[in-house]
């Protein structure tokens, strides 16, 4: 089988760790997250370029991210699509785990090796921010974006996570005065996505079908468990 893997730059570590023969890469900025309907388009074009790809399946790899992805599709190749809203459902393994995580504290804002050293982490959008509005009203922003959250959680997918990592997060708890946490991850999902081990937590999309939201309720998630 060939795969193309079109994926958000921030989990490159975990899903080059299962490269192969026959896999091919396309890893996009993470920034495309703040603008969905950008990253529509940037992920639509990538799979208009891969027309011609003699290959089998496109991989996805994002959550729906905001409604990020909704209307994508492919002409001439099946889609292969996570069930998940958000892309931290990867990171920690399964869909379960991270419904798990969000019923005991939902007010959590997750932090990845990945995440930091693309320089999203709250503290990273706090730099941006001021450059454009100044320290002060750049600090009322982002404390007023992140009002709700009550943790910051660094999740550690065992692939080297260092000290620097660590001490960024930490720095981040303190700058928003949450309560910092490690968390274990997996590489579990990553795994089940690269080898082609597409159960109910996977979308498959025939070539010419659509994302639409409706793929993503938990009630067609059983649906699809017991056809």
């Amino acid at each position: 089988m060939k795969y193309l893997v079109i994926a958000c730059h921030i989990m490159k570590d975990e899903i080059l760790r299962f490269q192969t023969n026959g896999i091919s890469f396309i890893f996009l900025e993470q920034s495309l997250h703040r603008v969905p309907e950008k990253m529509k388009e940037a992920i639509q074009a990538e799979i208009l370029k891969a027309d011609d790809w003699e290959g089998d399946y496109i991989i996805l790899s994002y959550g729906l991210c905001s409604n990020g992805i909704l209307g994508i599709k492919s002409s001439h190749h099946s889609i292969v699509i996570p069930r998940v809203h958000d892309c931290i459902a990867l990171f920690l393994g399964s869909p379960e785990r991270y419904d798990e995580e969000h019923q005991k504290e939902p007010g959590t804002y997750y932090l990845t090796k990945g995440w930091i050293e693309e320089g999203k982490s709250p503290l990273g959008v706090f730099q941006e921010y001021s450059q454009q509005y100044g320290k002060e009203t750049a600090e009322w922003i982002i404390k007023e974006e992140l009002k709700n959250y009550t943790r910051i959680a660094l999740v550690d997918t065992g692939l080297r996570l260092k000290e620097i990592h660590r001490q960024h997060a930490r720095e981040n708890a303190r700058f928003l005065q949450l309560r910092y946490e490690e968390i274990v991850g997996s590489l579990a999902f990553f795994e089940k996505m690269l080898r082609g081990s597409w159960d109910k937590d996977f979308i498959i999309l025939k070539p010419g079908e659509e994302v639409t939201q409706e793929l993503f309720l938990n009630m067609d998630r059983e649906e699809k468990k017991n056809d």
